[in-house]
């Protein structure tokens, strides 16, 4: 499947994709969140390693169009939650192994402390680290107090990986 005509400019990075999806495989995970869908692009390409996605957009005009490109492709196994990401975060009762933020920069750290109560083990990655580090200061502050296991790797955009409690990795 051809998802690249969804690709936008600010979408994420072919490389920082590609090494997710590899991440994904590797470790066998099956419950991917992603924080910050715009139109389904990412949600689409972990959609093709993952068992089931969950994604989460505030912009209805996006909404609308992932859940278009979703039915397009065909794409069964994502689920659309639309609405501020802080709150549907709070109220979401699953556990997930992969979690991916990409949305508003400067609410990184929320999205990050409120998504760390939906991962036992696994990975959270968050994209735009290096091209919006300026927006997301108290995010590095709170990574750099933190206990977690995390690094820039310094791909696309910039690309921050967290392992929780993970034995094998790319």
């Amino acid at each position: 499947m051809d998802f690249e005509e969804l690709r936008r400019p600010n979408s994420i990075s072919e490389d920082s994709i590609e090494y997710i999806l590899n991440v994904i495989k590797k470790n066998k995970l099956k419950k991917v969140l992603e924080i910050g869908c715009l139109l389904g692009y990412s949600a689409l390409r972990f959609s093709t390693v993952a068992e089931s996605v969950k994604t989460i957009e505030i912009s209805k005009t996006n909404s609308q169009k992932a859940m278009e490109n979703f039915k397009k492709f065909d794409a069964k196994n994502i689920e659309l939650l639309e609405g501020d990401a802080r709150d549907i975060l709070k109220k979401v009762d699953e556990k997930f192994d992969f979690i991916f933020i990409d949305a508003m920069k400067k609410q990184y750290k929320e999205y990050l402390i409120l998504a760390l109560n939906l991962i036992d083990k696994g990975f959270i990655y968050a994209d735009n680290t290096i091209s919006h580090k300026e927006d997301m200061k108290d995010f590095f502050e709170y990574l750099k107090e933190s206990k977690l296991n995390w690094k820039e790797l310094g791909l696309g955009r910039g690309l921050v990986e967290m392992k929780l409690q993970i034995t094998a990795s790319c």
